[in-house]
């Protein structure tokens, strides 16, 4: 079992320029990068490992020990691979090791460096209790071609599964041109899908609406305290309320109590809560918040078009 795992803070300049390149080439190149550091973890190979590694991250004697305590670890399981933008490339793995899994989550910069590491034993997700059920078949809540950032039953493609309520949650960005914003990403009016316009889904009720609180700066700051940020929670019926979280401060169209039709106006996207760029977080739940509900999205691949 994995004891230790090394967790340093990462410290992103995000300067380079978007490149050209479809989003398949560059996941593609993505996940050859990522599985040669698999690799590496595998054969304990710390000389090669730490060479790969941005300046500051780690000591070779660091990882050396790490890898010394992980011991023998088995072939990858299953992967994921965003490339969010140049500097922003996130891989992600669930290796074999002893009777679990580890996983093994790294972020690559322009230059193919290392910028952030973790290796850590996969949490153990419990039995979902709606795993028998159809996923909902609802329109996006936006308009256009939206990257399906975070989306899935398990924490590997989904790092929200680890909370019941958001097993099936999504996190939604935009992604043009290589990258998910213009310029160097340190404003939010850089990101693509800042201010895009966020739809009810299907008539509702309105059971929550928040707004008032700050947008962060992106890549800099964020708001573990409010986690949803400015949010709507719509009652859809039948015991089924959704979730649209992150919304840009002074956007929120609506109030607790309200009727609301398909497609209407609800805000506008933003980065607020516990969020580090622009985005929309999107989930189904029950409508005692205990557990998650599956929702299939509009799309094709690792897009949702609305």
């Amino acid at each position: 079992m994995l004891k230790a795992s090394i967790l340093i803070t990462l410290f992103l300049v995000i300067a380079a320029p978007a490149s050209a390149g479809g989003y398949g080439e560059k996941e593609r190149e993505l996940r050859r990068d990522g599985r040669e550091l698999v690799r590496m973890v595998r054969a304990g190979d710390a000389a090669a490992l730490h060479a790969r590694f941005a300046r500051g991250l780690a000591t070779r004697e660091e990882v050396e020990a790490l890898l010394a305590q992980l011991g023998p670890v088995g072939p990858r399981r299953a992967e994921s691979a965003v490339p969010l933008g140049p500097d922003r490339r996130v891989y992600g793995a669930d290796l074999r090791h002893g009777d679990g899994l580890l996983a093994a989550d790294f972020v690559l910069d322009a230059r193919d460096r290392v910028t952030y590491v973790k290796l850590r034993p996969r949490t153990l997700l419990p039995p979902d209790p709606a795993a028998a059920r159809e996923p909902a078949d609802l329109p996006l809540p936006l308009t256009g071609r939206w990257l399906v950032l975070w989306g899935g039953p398990d924490e590997l493609r989904n790092y929200h599964a680890v909370h019941p309520e958001q097993r099936h949650a999504y996190d939604l960005v935009r992604w043009r041109g290589g990258a998910t914003h213009r310029g160097p990403g340190t404003r939010n009016a850089q990101y693509h899908a800042w201010d895009r316009r966020v739809r009810a889904p299907a008539a509702a009720t309105v059971v929550e609406a928040v707004d008032g609180i700050a947008d962060n700066r992106p890549q800099v700051e964020t708001d573990a305290q409010r986690p949803a940020g400015n949010h709507v929670v719509l009652d859809l019926g039948g015991g089924t309320h959704a979730v649209l979280a992150h919304l840009r401060r002074g956007t929120v169209r609506v109030d607790p109590g309200d009727r609301v039709r398909r497609g209407q106006v609800i805000g506008r996207v933003g980065n607020s809560g516990n969020s580090s760029e622009p985005h929309l977080h999107y989930h189904l739940q029950d409508a005692a918040g205990g557990f998650g509900l599956p929702l299939a999205l509009p799309g094709r691949g690792a897009f949702a078009r609305g």
